[in-house]
């Protein structure tokens, strides 16, 4: 080699060195932040091939004579090889993802190669302990030649395959690696040199070039962690804002809920009850007159009976803890009997097999129970029926109410109270469709069907 190719080689070996030892102390802290176990596969490669480099620079330091600066086979000079080359082959398989499951004949020649060479190492390092100094150089050669043909063969197909921006700076850099590799081995095994590169020389430049892509690559991958990781908080922030913009929708819609519920209440007051104590007032004025008051006195009676059982109903649908429908059934199981009893009818309401998971809105609850109290009223004023049904059914989607009893019946069309218009009223108001079926002689239906996302909380 000639003193041209000399200073080329020894200069590309320190710059490769220098390169591949940054590289190694950079990365080694980016695994000891993130103890990602792809990055612990890189610092193992990247260490093996400093070491083996910085054994050439100490080599070339101490060796006289150009054959030993060119190529010295020692044998632990060759062990640093076979160990660059495995931490070479476990990193780039696993960052090409060569899997089982994914390329088995691939995965099977990538993981030979790796047990090959730990074999050859093994072999190398009992040649040591028995003190041989001829290196054999057939098995040197062939194994060689076998590990850069199979590993050529595997990337060269793998080339062919769909594959990310991060494995193709792997795969490029694999590559450069092992067309210089193979260079260097043919150069070696030949004794031919292009220029002034010469056996080591194109090995240098293949693993400078293998370093900067992979570097390039991990550095690519960290940028895209990064990316993917900004995303994902971005997504998460726009999340917790939009779970923000839900409960303050929420909040708003139960303050404005609350003051329609208010207003409601206080209109209810002022109409039912306000009215009524009105005319108590009226009444207990005239009941002043010792002819009129007998009446006055009843009239009296009647309408603070009347208040009492408004304001019981007002605070029983006002009240949360009576929103399931057990509570309603109950509330018109109770009043039914209390009223039909007198009149010898009987009385026929849904059990506990009911479902009780469904929570009634408060006006809803409330006109549900008025509509079932007026029907039973006229049941008991009008009918003269023996039994009466009260019926429920709720599915996902319909609530239905049925009141139905065996009575005389009637023609609606000559009918001119208001208790029907009042239940009908009072059904629409919760969004619901009323229908009633009668005839003479025949008895009476009432049908409430609402839709439950109207009526349930």
């Amino acid at each position: 080699m000639n003193p041209a190719a000399e200073q080329l080689y020894y200069y590309l070996l320190l710059f490769t060195l220098g390169s591949a030892s940054l590289a190694f102390f950079y990365h080694l802290i980016l695994y000891w932040q993130r103890k990602e176990a792809l990055m612990l596969q890189y610092c193992i490669y990247l260490f093996f091939l400093s070491a083996f480099l910085l054994s050439r620079v100490l080599l070339t330091t101490m060796q006289i004579g150009a054959e030993h600066r060119t190529w010295t086979f020692q044998f632990w000079d060759e062990l640093l090889q076979l160990l660059l080359y495995y931490g070479y082959i476990e990193f780039v398989g696993k960052a090409l993802d060569i899997r089982h499951n994914h390329h088995q004949w691939m995965y099977r020649v990538w993981k030979t190669l790796a047990v090959t060479i730990l074999a050859i190492a093994l072999l190398h390092v009992l040649l040591m302990l028995t003190g041989a100094t001829i290196r054999n150089s057939f098995l040197f050669r062939s194994s060689r030649a076998l590990l850069i043909i199979l590993s050529l063969l595997v990337l060269l197909v793998y080339a062919f395959k769909n594959k990310t921006i991060f494995q193709r700076y792997i795969l490029i850099g694999a590559l450069l690696f092992l067309v210089s590799g193979s260079l260097a081995f043919a150069s070696y095994v030949f004794r031919f040199q292009w220029g002034n590169f010469y056996a080591l020389s194109f090995t240098f430049l293949g693993e400078l070039a293998d370093v900067l892509l992979f570097s390039a690559a991990m550095g690519y991958r960290l940028r895209q962690t990064y990316e993917e990781k900004e995303k994902a908080m971005k997504e998460l922030e726009e999340q917790r804002q939009m779970l923000m913009q839900k409960d303050i929708e929420r909040m708003e819609a139960i303050v404005e809920t609350r003051y329609h519920e208010r207003n409601r209440i206080a209109r209810e007051l002022h109409d039912e009850i306000g009215s009524s104590l009105s005319s108590i007032h009226i009444f207990s004025t005239v009941a002043s007159d010792p002819g009129k008051m007998p009446a006055m006195v009843e009239k009296i009676r009647d309408t603070s009976g009347r208040i009492m059982e408004n304001m019981s109903d007002l605070v029983w649908a006002i009240n949360a803890e009576t929103d399931d429908m057990q509570s309603l059934l109950r509330r018109i199981r109770q009043f039914g009997a209390s009223l039909l009893e007198a009149k010898n009818i009987e009385l026929e309401v849904p059990g506990d097999n009911t479902p009780a998971a469904l929570l009634l809105k408060t006006d809803a609850k409330k006109n549900i129970l008025l509509i079932c109290k007026e029907a039973i009223n006229n049941i008991a004023k009008y009918s003269q029926a023996s039994k009466v049904q009260i019926s429920i059914v709720v599915t996902d989607k319909l609530f239905r109410l049925d009141i139905h009893d065996n009575g005389t019946g009637f023609n609606p069309g000559n009918n001119h109270g208001n208790g029907l218009h009042n239940m009908r009223k009072r059904c629409e108001e919760s969004g619901g469709h009323f229908t009633l079926s009668a005839e003479n002689g025949n008895g009476t239906r009432i049908s409430c069907l609402f839709p439950v996302t109207t009526i349930s909380s």
